[in-house]
Order: C-alpha cells, then structure tokens, then sequence
C-alpha cells in the first residue's frame, strides 16, 4: 500500500521504512510520524517561502507572510492530504479518526521522509507540484484573524484591541480602537467595538502591505 502511495506521489523510497513511519499515528505504534513532522514542518516553510517569493518579486514582506502563514497552515495541509487519498494508507489506532490535524500533521511528515531519503530536492519538486495551485488563493479570513495568524507566525504575542475614545449617545456610538503588536500599530473607528476593532486589524494589515 505504501508502494503504491509512493508511487502516486512521483517519487521511489530507498528507505521504504521512512514512508511507514511518515504514515503511522502514535496511537498505532511507537515508530510514528511525529519527529518526521517536526523536520517536514520546516522543510515545507523554506520551499513555501522561497517560492513565494520568487512567485510574487514586487510583493511587500507583509503580503508575502500572509500568503506564507495561509499555504502552510492547517486547512491547506489537510486538503493537501485529501487529494493525496491519504485515508487510504493511514495507520491509525482502534477508534482513532482521521481528523484534518492529523492529516495535516501526516502531509508534514511525508516531506520530511522525503527529505531524509532523498535531499531537499526530492521535497521541492513534490511541493512546488502539490502546493502551485494555492498561491494565488486569496485569503478570505476576517481582518482580525488575518493580522492574528500573522503576528503569531512570528511567535509573537497576540495583538491587544484597546478602545481609545466612545463618542456619541448610547443609541448611537462611535468607538475608535487602536491594536498593538510587533508588526506595529493600526487605529480604526465602527458602530461598535468589534466593528472598529476589524477596521484597526484592516489598516494595520494595510500598512504592512505597503
């Protein structure tokens, strides 16, 4: 079954037994895919962003982390792992799921036997194949979790929403948020805190856009 995985992926293992690791949870077994993950994860995330950035020269940093952060996280990973049938060759424990972490967890670790079997040119051409399709996706997500994924790829702290001036009467507000964080400072205006707390997030993504 491996082989045939293997096979659908363009790709002929000389050590076969890396493929099995990559596609056993650590409820089926001890040899799991878990250190494999942690390699592929950063393999992955040099071939994404030196794509990215050839891909999109006129791009500013801002615009080329959020394509960044959106090709590597999990939802895409796991609609990567669909179109791989990866259901299909899974090991997983008696009354364990295929849950789309998981999934995305497995995508990672295939491309670290990958890369542990065949270098990283093996991984770049199996990535710049499966991951082309989703670089000219746009991100739909709200302002708010657009600039939160953001921040946190960074592994900084969440961005803090604080309310700097409510104006108007009780039937009709007007409230100014300003969000802080490591990428810098926005400021926004709404009916409403929520409303003005996207429009902060949108004006500081727009900044970091320029």
């Amino acid at each position: 079954m491996s082989d045939a995985f293997a096979k659908r992926l363009g790709y002929v293992f000389r050590q076969p037994e890396l493929l099995k690791q990559a596609l056993t949870h650590p409820s089926f077994g001890a040899e799991n895919y878990q250190r494999l993950e942690f390699l592929g994860d950063r393999v992955l995330g040099l071939i994404v962003a030196d794509m990215l950035f050839k891909h999109f020269p006129d791009a500013a940093e801002g615009e080329l982390s959020r394509r960044f952060t959106m090709l590597v996280r999990e939802p895409t990973l796991a609609e990567i792992g669909r179109e791989w049938r990866l259901e299909d060759v899974v090991s997983l424990g008696a009354g364990e799921a295929l849950k789309p972490a998981i999934m995305a967890d497995i995508v990672e670790a295939v491309l670290g036997a990958m890369y542990e079997d065949g270098g990283e040119e093996a991984v770049r051409g199996l990535v710049q194949a499966a991951w082309k399709p989703y670089l000219e996706r746009k991100d739909e997500k709200d302002p708010k979790s657009r600039l939160q994924e953001l921040v946190q790829a960074g592994g900084n702290p969440l961005p803090e929403y604080v309310v700097i001036a409510e104006e108007g009467p009780d039937h009709n507000k007007n409230f100014t948020v300003e969000v802080r964080s490591a990428l810098g400072i926005g400021t926004g205006q709404g009916v409403s805190k929520q409303v003005a707390g996207a429009a902060a997030a949108a004006a500081l993504l727009a900044q970091l856009d320029k």
